[in-house]
């Protein structure tokens, strides 16, 4: 175990990760068009942000915003710096994303090695479900960082006892409440509380320093609730709390969420599949952890399993299992495999199982990297099959027709992808028998790059750039006379209300005959303008079609008859 830095060194380091880590992250293009991701639906709050509606915006078109608005707050500046562009609203959730990897690095990196923090910010990097989550223009991301860094500085506290660092939590924990709401100071304190309970240390929770620590966090984020509370009233709380917290663990039958609704060992089968390829390396894990007489497992990884253990199980107990909630659980569980790397690659013994469990969990990788590289080579040379074996979901299919369209071009993503996917076989076969994990590890870490820079700068983009409907909204702009009003029959195409620079309003139970109540332009999918009853159909004129761009079909852009 090598020599831990000083503090100055330590934040010299992180700091360099952080740079690294944006740096990895624009590159996964966040200026690509918006299709289907999360927070598309919610950036009407941005406009109402920068409209003044600073305390409770609203979502256009939609109510008021269910959680606190302080990504909304941060995406407005960034409008304001960069303008109304993906990127923009992508920035707040990209920032916290890099600055999460920076704070494990520097974490790890004080308690134990250079190594396992090294491996520890890679492996949260380098996941499908983190970078994808780093992408979504929403608050995920960035209550991932506050929850981090809250976890971090209350263990911090808990060993040194220095005030420096509980007020550092207060202060995460404050602004993590001003993101996502009680989540805020929920996921901090089932971890330090998790971890303090398995110590058998539960009298700390008491400590005056503790308390203080979580009430000052809680009155932090209290002031936009009671902000909130002096323009909205009532109908806030019964939103906020009844709606969005309390309704997510009651029983649909007893007036609970009805939607997310998964059994609960949902989030087992998440976690495995949006940590890939470092998933594989939990049966290593496992079996470095297990515990043995005579032997201690480090207190920092201590704290990690029990921060994990917590998350996990909260988010598990509720009735409402959207995948995203599952995210603050990632950098426990890069922390762990940050430090499972780290040991296997010591000179030192391992427990046993762990290094064969290692490499044969390199080897499945590499044999599994092999293996699609090979089918992506033989797409690039032969083509794509006229028939497949299996039956794909409609977007898969669309996945599956941009690679051909990529690699029939040759394509400098394909070619880049299967190259260094093959290198970083090579070199976890190198590693595998030459008994060298440290090259095994970095083996993984080539095919997980070059998959994140191929899915998320290449595939992704392409697949947005087919549906977005961008290119319709700008024809709408130049065909509807400047002054006219525009709506919407429904509201499910939300990159329209995105990239209109008019208002659109959403229209609900349209009928012919209300003159005036409805605006004179309208936009709606000819699914639904079919599906219309004749009546209503009579009054409406389509005017402009759109191009097929989803599973949804054609959108029409339709004039009301006088």
């Amino acid at each position: 175990m090598t020599n831990r830095p000083g503090a100055q060194r330590i934040g010299v380091e992180a700091a360099a990760v952080f740079l690294g880590a944006l740096s990895i992250l624009l590159t996964l293009a966040p200026a690509a068009p918006f299709t289907k991701e999360l927070g598309v639906c919610e950036s009407g709050a941005v406009r109402d942000v920068l409209a003044g509606n600073l305390i409770l915006p609203h979502f256009i078109p939609g109510p008021m915003v269910h959680v606190p608005p302080l990504y909304w707050w941060s995406a407005a500046v960034a409008v304001r710096m960069l303008g109304w562009t993906e990127l923009a609203l992508r920035l707040p959730a990209l920032l916290p994303a890099a600055l999460t990897c920076a704070i494990l690095y520097g974490w790890m990196l004080s308690r134990l090695n250079r190594e396992a923090a090294f491996w520890s910010a890679a492996a949260l990097l380098l996941c499908h479900f983190f970078l994808d989550a780093a992408r979504q223009p929403r608050m995920d991301s960035m209550l991932a960082l506050f929850v981090t860094a809250a976890a971090i500085a209350l263990e911090r506290g808990i060993a040194t006892r220095r005030i420096v660092w509980m007020g550092a939590a207060a202060v995460a924990i404050g602004l993590g409440c001003l993101t996502k709401g009680i989540l805020g100071i929920a996921l901090p304190g089932v971890a330090a509380g998790f971890y303090l309970l398995v110590r058998r240390r539960w009298a700390e929770l008491f400590r005056a320093d503790f308390i203080i620590t979580f009430a000052a966090g809680l009155a932090i984020g209290l002031v936009w609730y009671v902000a909130g509370y002096e323009i909205a009233g009532a109908k806030f709380l019964r939103w906020q709390i009844g709606m969005n917290l309390v309704s997510r663990f009651v029983p649909a039958e007893a007036g609970g969420a009805d939607y997310c609704v998964h059994p609960i060992w949902y989030f087992g089968p998440q976690i495995v599949a949006g940590f890939i390829p470092w998933s594989l390396l939990i049966p290593a894990l496992a079996a470095a952890i297990w515990p043995r007489r005579g032997r201690t497992i480090p207190e920092p990884i201590i704290y990690a399993l029990c921060w994990f253990g917590g998350v996990f199980i909260l988010f598990s107990a509720s009735r409402g299992k959207c995948p995203v909630y599952i995210l603050p659980a990632f950098p426990p569980l890069a922390a762990l495999l940050g430090w499972l790397i780290s040991l296997v690659c010591a000179e030192a013994p391992t427990p046993p199982w762990t290094t064969p469990l290692f490499t044969a969990a390199s080897l499945t990788i590499g044999l599994c990297a092999l293996l699609l590289a090979a089918a992506g080579g033989t797409v690039l040379m032969r083509g794509l099959p006229d028939h497949l074996p299996i039956v794909l979901h409609p977007t898969d299919q669309r996945y599956l027709a941009i690679f051909g369209e990529l690699a029939a071009a040759h394509h400098y993503g394909v070619l880049n992808w299967i190259v260094i996917t093959l290198i970083g076989v090579l070199v976890i076969v190198r590693g595998s028998t030459r008994r060298l994990p440290e090259q095994a590890a970095l083996g993984i870490l080539l095919i997980a790059l070059a998959g994140a820079r191929f899915w998320f700068g290449v595939m992704t983009p392409a697949l947005a750039a087919r549906e977005t409907l961008a290119p319709f909204t700008r024809e709408i702009m130049d065909l509807v006379p400047a002054g006219a009003t525009i709506g919407h029959i429904g509201i499910e195409d939300c990159d329209l209300y995105f990239y209109s620079p008019r208002p659109i309003t959403p229209v609900f139970h349209f009928r012919c005959g209300a003159a005036g109540a409805f605006p004179p332009y309208l936009v709606i999918r000819r699914k639904r303008f079919d599906a219309l009853p004749e009546s209503d159909r009579a009054c409406l004129t389509p005017i402009l079609t759109s191009d097929p761009v989803d599973s949804n079909g054609p959108r029409l852009l339709v004039e009301q008859k006088p």
